[in-house]
């Protein structure tokens, strides 16, 4: 009979860590990301004209990604288990920090469009008023994640094409920590793309672990 450990499939190569990553929004009328990589090196390819990296976030949250899913059960006559289960909703939502104060971390926190804000000519002071109607911004978010550096760099990526923010945590101003702007955004499916979510994964450390990661590399 085979010992335990020759039935085990065990690659410590394929453990992944988001060791480097950045969250970029853009306008939901930009352009889509049709690719996270580009060219035979693998490396990561330009993104299309009107992303905005959010900036600096907090290092320990980084990007954190839920998935809240609900399902409708079946139930029959003389049988002890649901004979049939429907999932009703599937909801991604993505959670951060941003630490820069800037134009973009204001939109997003305070649920504005501040495109038309033309800072004081004299003074450089900017001021806009908070939201006062429950008007919705959706807006395209593209989060990266990078393990690992030269050849062995793994990227991966999560484009959510129709994002809106739909909850802030709280703002404290201490002088024990940096100013934060702390949001939540739900991905939405977009009516022309016909997704919420799309995953991408790539870089050259990627490409040579293919075959290890079940793909069929095409040799």
């Amino acid at each position: 009979m085979p010992g335990f450990t020759t039935l085990q499939q065990r690659q410590q190569q394929l453990i992944r860590k988001a060791l480097n990553g950045g969250i970029w929004i853009a306008a939901n009328s930009a352009a889509a990301p049709t690719s996270l990589t580009t060219g035979a090196t693998s490396d990561p390819a330009a993104l299309p004209v009107g992303y905005t990296d959010v900036g600096y976030i907090t290092k320990d949250d980084g990007a954190s990604w839920s998935r809240d899913m609900d399902t409708s059960d079946t139930t029959s006559w003389g049988a002890f288990e649901p004979t049939r289960r429907d999932i009703t909703s599937d909801v991604t939502n993505l959670k951060f920090t941003m630490q820069e104060t800037k134009k973009t971390s204001l939109e997003l926190y305070y649920g504005v469009d501040l495109g038309a804000v033309v800072p004081d000519i004299t003074t450089g002071e900017v001021a806009f008023n908070q939201a006062t109607s429950n008007v919705t911004i959706y807006r395209r978010f593209f989060a990266i994640m990078a393990d690992g550096v030269g050849a062995d760099a793994v990227y991966i990526g999560r484009f959510c094409p129709r994002m809106s923010v739909t909850t802030v945590d709280d703002q404290a101003w201490t002088d024990g920590s940096e100013l934060q702007y702390p949001v939540t955004g739900t991905a939405f499916v977009d009516p022309t793309l016909g997704y919420s979510v799309r995953h991408f994964f790539g870089g050259p450390g990627w490409k040579a672990q293919l075959e290890a990661a079940g793909f069929d590399d095409g040799s």
